[in-house]
């Protein structure tokens, strides 16, 4: 394993669980009481690990062509929304058709699309986008280029694994669930 993918493998998984902590705390608050949001059992949402990587590519890019800094800021904060947008939809209509669970839905919010996405979490998506690569990520960055590449590659293989008997564990939760509910056919459409 390279020390390039070690080190997005454990970016991905800080920013999975922190992913996981904001989603945790917000469900729970809501509902008074402790809700584990997310589809894996494990603390982490890979949304939120994928679209960190999506932000932060799309940031250190607008960065080494933009010297502008309200130009940068209004790049990564346009381009993240519609990313994250895009990643959010696919991520929820892919779950729904393959589960028939919905693990968000913003049917209530205005200018949605199938309750899937909509423009006021988008923007909300877009601000975090904002802090999380001008703010956060270099934060990160610097704790982790201080860390010694053989530490990095052994955190990123244990997440790796991590990750796949979650996955696993989480499907197979997930399917057996669908398959107790009387749904044994998969829809796609």
């Amino acid at each position: 394993m390279s020390s390039v993918f070690a080190q997005k493998m454990v970016l991905f998984a800080i920013y999975a669980f922190a992913g996981w902590l904001l989603e945790t705390s917000y469900a729970s608050i809501r509902e008074r009481r402790f809700v584990n949001r997310g589809f894996l059992c494990g603390p982490f949402c890979p949304i939120y690990g994928f679209g960190a990587l999506l932000i932060t590519t799309v940031s250190e890019q607008a960065g080494a062509r933009l010297d502008d800094p309200l130009a940068r800021g209004l790049v990564i904060f346009l381009m993240s929304a519609l990313l994250v947008t895009c990643l959010e939809y696919a991520t929820g209509w892919v779950l729904d058709k393959i589960f028939h669970r919905k693990w968000w839905d913003y049917q209530g919010q205005k200018m949605n699309i199938g309750g899937y996405v909509c423009v006021e979490f988008s923007l909300l998506w877009g601000a975090l986008a904002f802090v999380l690569a001008e703010l956060i990520h270099p934060a990160i960055l610097l704790l982790l280029t201080s860390l010694p590449g053989w530490f990095l590659i052994a955190a990123a293989w244990i997440m790796l694994i991590d990750f796949a008997i979650d996955t696993g564990v989480s499907v197979s939760r997930e399917w057996q669930r669908k398959h107790s509910s009387g749904v044994t056919r998969l829809k796609l459409r």
